[in-house]
Order: structure tokens, then sequence, then C-alpha cells
């Protein structure tokens, strides 16, 4: 590891902002920081350890920011450093409290963390590039790259005040695993336990290869017998040397002894081989002489029968040449029974045709018959040609069908509206009268309705009259004018009626026609002049 330039903000005693050029001040080789107490010495240390780390060397709770600094600088860290071949630069900013942007007041600012990485592009020219913002990522990188915990590094690089002591007393356990890390021996460990598990695997397979000679041996002593006499100089569990060379000597012994044997074997083999198929020459040349003489006792038994047999034979002989005349005569005679059978069928299928026939072709020959044939196939030809004239003359007729049936539907629609136009001037003259009516029971209605509102006005007042009257009057009955009536009708209004809709001749005649009702009654006055409310009449 090696320190480049160290930036603090704010932190500590250090309430502004100052920088520690390593690179200069390790320019001669070593270098002494010195200082009175309280300068700050042990605060350049705890500095290193925060940006490394994220944490101070000793005390995780110990105050980062320095109580004189600005309200708007913020604490940070920011080292430059070479770890395993690597130049890397470290910002930490701690968590702390800051001055609002906006408004007063504080608020939480949380730790951050920036990891960059020196690297040089293609044209040689350095920039920061930048690795991660993530803690545990960069304090993994920085982990792995120091090989130390934040324990560790305290313990063997800083060395802080007052815990040296800590590492010269610790227990022999902790100070092997730091120096371990802290020199690599664990690689000398990982060669150990190589040659250790080696010596066991070795062992092993010793013990396994022991195992199998002695095996090998008893299946040997098994498979040998007494004849080889393989209990001389066999391997011993007793004494290992045995089952090395002296084992292969044995089993090499045995193996040239065998061969011994099995090739005097082999030949004892051979010549017993050659006297067995010499025995069995000579029992086949006896077993044929046997069978020879077998063959010529039967022989003779079957020529004295046949001898005895001849003139039967010589019957039998006869017989067979008549089959054989009459065989050549078979094929004929079947042929002629097959035609005989054929002819008349023909005859029974000829009778069975003509009764099929028109009479005057029953007497046919068979010439006339194929030419009525031929001037029937002419005439079923013809036929046929007109077989679509036959269907349009069908399709023509069913057309012609509904073409009268639609003129019948029409004659009657048209009578039907005949009838309905004749009826027409009675219902307009009724439906004049009608309407003439309802506009006079109209009216009459509308003059009423005006003189029940003036009674009805002239009562309320007379009711608030006797209300604020002081004292009581002798009653008498009330006057009520009478409404000036016309008793005289309303001259007739001449009213238009609407057109009727022209229906020509040939329309069907309407599915609904309007009745006559009965004509409106009109309200009269009763016989002591007070008004009644208007009958509602309703007009069809």
């Amino acid at each position: 590891m090696r320190l480049h330039t160290l930036h603090l903000q704010a932190f500590g005693p250090f309430a502004g902002t100052h920088t520690v050029d390593f690179d200069a001040l390790s320019a001669d080789g070593l270098f002494l920081l010195h200082g009175d107490t309280g300068a700050g010495k042990s605060t350049l240390f705890a500095a290193i350890c925060v940006a490394l780390y994220g944490e101070p060397p000793v005390d995780r709770n110990l105050k980062l920011r320095s109580d004189h600094a600005a309200p708007g600088l913020l604490t940070e860290v920011t080292l430059e450093v070479t770890l395993a071949g690597k130049r890397l630069k470290i910002r930490r900013i701690p968590a702390q409290t800051k001055r609002k942007v906006r408004g007063d007041g504080e608020t939480a600012q949380k730790a951050e963390t920036y990891l960059s990485e020196w690297s040089l592009n293609p044209a040689g020219q350095g920039r920061w590039e930048a690795l991660s913002k993530s803690h545990r990522e960069a304090a993994d990188e920085i982990k792995a790259l120091l090989g130390m915990s934040r324990q560790q590094f305290c313990q063997v690089v800083l060395l802080p005040q007052n815990e040296f002591t800590k590492f010269l007393r610790a227990s022999a356990s902790d100070r092997k695993d730091l120096l371990g890390k802290l020199f690599h021996t664990h690689r000398f460990g990982s060669v150990e336990n190589w040659l250790a598990a080696r010596k066991n695997t070795i062992a092993a397979q010793r013990d396994e290869a022991r195992t199998d000679v002695l095996r090998l041996a008893e299946r040997t002593q098994q498979q040998a017998g007494p004849a080889l006499e393989p209990e001389h100089g066999a391997p011993q569990t007793s004494d290992p040397a045995t089952l090395t060379a002296p084992a292969l000597t044995w089993a090499t012994a045995l193996h040239t002894k065998a061969a011994t044997l099995e090739k005097e074997a082999a030949t004892a083999a051979t010549h017993a081989e050659q006297e067995l198929a010499a025995f069995r020459d000579r029992e086949s040349a006896v077993r044929d002489l046997a069978a020879h003489q077998e063959a010529h006792r039967t022989t003779r038994k079957q020529l004295d029968t046949l001898e005895e047999q001849a003139e039967h034979h010589a019957d039998l002989d006869r017989q067979r040449q008549r089959a054989l005349q009459a065989h050549k005569v078979a094929p004929l005679l079947a042929a002629s029974t097959a035609t005989a059978a054929q002819h008349t069928r023909a005859q029974a299928d000829e009778h069975d045709a003509r009764t099929l026939l028109d009479p005057e072709h029953t007497t046919l020959d068979s010439t006339e018959l194929t030419t009525a044939a031929q001037h029937l196939r002419a005439t079923i030809g013809a036929l046929n040609a007109l077989l679509p004239d036959e269907a349009s003359l069908h399709q023509h007729e069913t057309d012609l069908q509904k073409l009268d049936s639609e003129r019948q539907q029409l004659a009657q629609d048209l009578t039907d509206a005949e009838a309905w136009l004749n009826d027409a001037p009675q219902r307009r003259k009724a439906l004049q009268t009608r309407l003439e009516t309802a506009r006079t029971a109209e009216e009459t209605s509308r003059r009423h309705t005006t003189a029940l509102a003036l009674l009805t006005d002239r009562i309320d007042a007379a009711k608030r009259r006797d209300s604020y009257s002081p004292q009581p009057r002798p009653s008498r009955p009330p006057t009520t004018k009478k409404p000036q009536l016309n008793s005289q009708p309303p001259p007739p209004t001449t009213h238009t009626p609407p057109p009727q809709p022209h229906t020509p001749p040939n329309a069907p005649a309407p599915s609904t026609r309007c009745a006559p009702s009965s004509p409106p009654t009109s309200s009269a006055l009763n016989p002591s002049n007070t008004p009644t409310a208007p009958s509602t009449t309703s007009t069809a």
C-alpha cells in the first residue's frame, strides 16, 4: 500500500480544507509526523482509516465533524492510494446533519462513498474512472486488495497509541492468524495439507494393493491344486515383504510350472485324440458293413415278394393304361357338358328377355332386334336433349301460378281500397262534427274557468274583510255578481281538415279503421249560478 494524497474537510480539529501530499513527504524515503498533543496527528491516521474502511480506528461513535466548521461545509475525506498495483481514489462523506437549502433548521445527510480508479485511454491519457458508489462493494474491493480487516489494519499498520501492547499480548492463535494473513503463510499450510492428504491417499492405496495381492494369492492356491505345491514360497500376511517381489516370483514359478503341465497334458490329449479317431474309423467301417448286410437282406425279401405278385402287377398296369386313355378324353367330355349347360341357360335368358319386350318385338330375330334397339337409342337421345326444356316448362308454369295468385291478391286489395274510399266522405263529415263540438266545449270550459277564478278571489277578499271587522255585524247573504256569460255560442271557426293521403287504386286496405266516438258533453251552469269545474272530455 502506498499513500499519495489525503484531503480533509471539516474533519476533527481541522475546521477548514486541508491536503496532505504523501508523495512529496516520501520522496526521501521515511518521514516523521510529529507535533504537540492535540495537534491532530492521530486525526490523520483516523482519516486514513475512515477513507479505507468508512469507520474510525478505535471508537465507532467518535465524532468526526469539526465543531468549528462552517455550517455549509460538509465533513468528508478523500484519499488517493495505490493498493496491489491499482491506484484508487476513495471519497467518503460520513453521516451528519447539515443546514437546509431552503428555510431554517437542519436536515440529515446520509453517508456516501465514491470509489474511482486511475486508468489510461488508448492515447496514453489518464483519467479517473468511477467503479462504485456502494458501501458494500467498495469495502469488499478494498479488503480484497489489502487482505486485512479494519481491526487487523489498526493492529499491524497504524499501531495507534496504547494499542501496540494488545498485539504483543494477543494469544498465539490470534497472532498466528494475523501474521499469516500479513505474510501470506496460508500457501505453506495448503502445501502441508496437500502432503498430508497425499500421504493418506497413498497409504489407503497401499493397503488396498496388499489386500488385492493376498486375495489373488489365495485364489491362485485354490486353483493351482496340490500338484503345483502352491504353499511353497507363498506370500504371508504377517510378512509384508513377501507381498511385493517374492509374491511376483512365486506367482511366476507357479505359472511356469502350470504351463509345463499344460503342455504335457496337451501332448497327451493329442495322442488320445489320434487313437480315438482311429477307433472311430474302425467303428464306422463295421457299422457300414452291418448296414450293407441288412440292406441286402431287406432287398432280397422285397424281390421275392415282387416275384410272387407279378401277375397282380400286370393287371394293375393294364388298368393304369386304360386310366391314362380315359384321362385324355375327360377334358373334352367336361367341355361338352359345360357347353350344353351354357346353351340351355342362354335359351332360358333369351326367353326371359323376350317376355320383357313389347308385343311387336317378341317375334323379331336378332338382326331386327338390333335395328329396333338403334331406333330406340336415337329416340332416347332426342328425349334427353328435351329434358332441359321440360324443366324450364315446369319453372314457367310455377311462375305463372305465382303471378296469378298475386293478381288475385291485388284485385282483392283494389276492391278493399275502393270500399274504403267510398266510406271516406262520411267519416270525414263525422270527424268534422266531433271537432266542432270539441272546440265549443273547450271555449265553454275556458269561460267557466275564468268565472271560477273570479269568484274565488271575491270569496277570499270577503274572508279577509270579516277577519278585520271590530264587531260582529248581522249576517246577510252575500250578493254574488253573475258573470257576464255569452249565451250565444261563438261563431264557428273555419277549419280545414288535413289532406287525406292519396291511396292508389291497387293499394291494400288499411288494417285499422277509426271508429267514430260519441260527441263530448259540455258543462252548464248550475241553477244557483255558481260556476263548476269544467269536465274533462276525451277526444278520439
